[in-house]
């Protein structure tokens, strides 16, 4: 059986260690179906707000003809203050609610699906969600002991190259399995390549507090920023060397990598987003919160795929770009930035190039 695995939308991803033989996919590469963030407007928000959930979501594997499929989209919100914050202890709630939502049943407006068309390239596969925080989402819970007072609304999405359907469920005393799975034309279950499920939180705290995304105001390559539109995109020689000979490493690493020029891939991140909305505008003697950014592309070969941009204690890092390498293979790519902070905000850039 595969086992339906969820991502968290402030996931970072995890270096892999060298060898003399072919090394595994960095998840910097987006090679198959990928949701590379959920940003919400509010990421703390207070009882009563209205919230908006923006995915971006990329398809890196196309059909037989190496057209971009078609996506089914699916959000499904209601999830408030589940004991002890298990995410899982909702899944049996939001089944519920999908059997609803389905063809035949009585309808719920917490579930939205979203059908994401081969002619949306560039932002394609963009999708919303918005859902109202309940009033008593804190004052429902009683007032700790000790640390904040506050409410948590869970909210899950999946993403699908075929048809989304509702899978077995059963609450054991282990956290279960996604109760969604994906199908293709005949029926067959999809794996990890075409079928993304995930979630996310939103906090709401009894003294008020906010938070903002932190911005990425630009993504630069070479320190010249990319255009956000493919008609636009600034053209780059290939890189000869293929995905394949790349991935040897070590005593297998190929001849002729080192004649391809290395490009600097950068996200421009302002210093004051990492000052906490509390700390005054004293640079210099402010809090700080963690900030760092994630880099992906659909071709050529990232370097770090994760770099520091601000650090609680050392302050911000003015260097946080990473290397590119071009692929091989002529035709448009496209490069994104995901920055993330310690406290569930995150924004995401994404820019062109075109390989000659």
């Amino acid at each position: 059986m595969r086992r339906r695995r969820l991502i968290l939308s402030s996931l970072t991803a995890l270096g892999i260690a060298a060898s003399c033989a072919a090394s595994f996919e960095p998840s910097s590469e987006v090679n198959g179906l990928r949701i590379l963030g959920v940003e919400a407007d509010l990421p703390y928000a207070k009882p009563g707000d209205t919230v908006t959930l923006t995915m971006t979501v990329t398809d890196g594997l196309g059909d037989t003809a190496g057209k971009p499929r078609p996506l089914q989209l699916v959000w499904i919100g209601g999830c408030v203050n589940p004991v002890g914050d298990q995410y899982y202890l909702c899944f049996q709630q939001f089944a519920a609610l999908l059997g609803q939502a389905l063809p035949g049943g009585a309808g719920s407006d917490l579930v939205k699906f979203a059908v994401a068309t081969p002619e949306q390239d560039g932002e394609r596969g963009a999708s919303s969600f918005s859902f109202v925080v309940p009033e008593d989402i804190v004052s429902q819970r009683p007032v700790p002991d000790a640390g904040p007072h506050y409410g948590i609304e869970y909210v899950f999405f999946a993403a699908c190259a075929g048809t989304i359907a509702p899978a077995d469920f059963t609450q054991t005393g282990a956290a279960p399995e996604f109760p969604l799975k994906c199908l293709d034309a005949d029926g067959n279950a999809q794996g990890a390549d075409s079928f993304v499920p995930g979630y996310t939180q939103i906090y709401s705290f009894s003294d008020g507090r906010s938070n903002e995304n932190p911005p990425t105001t630009a993504l630069t390559l070479d320190g010249v920023e990319l255009p956000s539109e493919p008609d636009d995109a600034p053209i780059f020689a290939r890189c000869a060397v293929t995905t394949e000979e790349r991935r040897l490493s070590g005593c297998a690493a190929p001849i002729g990598l080192d004649a391809c020029e290395e490009h600097k891939l950068s996200a421009t991140v302002p210093d004051v987003a990492a000052l906490l909305p509390d700390s005054g505008a004293d640079v210099g003697g402010a809090r700080r919160e963690t900030i760092w950014v994630s880099y992906f592309s659909d071709g050529g070969t990232v370097g770090a795929g994760v770099a520091l941009v601000s650090d609680s204690s050392k302050g911000y890092q003015a260097e946080h770009e990473t290397t590119w390498l071009t692929p091989a293979e002529p035709g448009l790519v496209s490069l994104w930035a995901v920055t993330r902070d310690q406290q569930g905000g995150q924004s995401v850039r994404r820019g062109w190039v075109r390989i000659e």
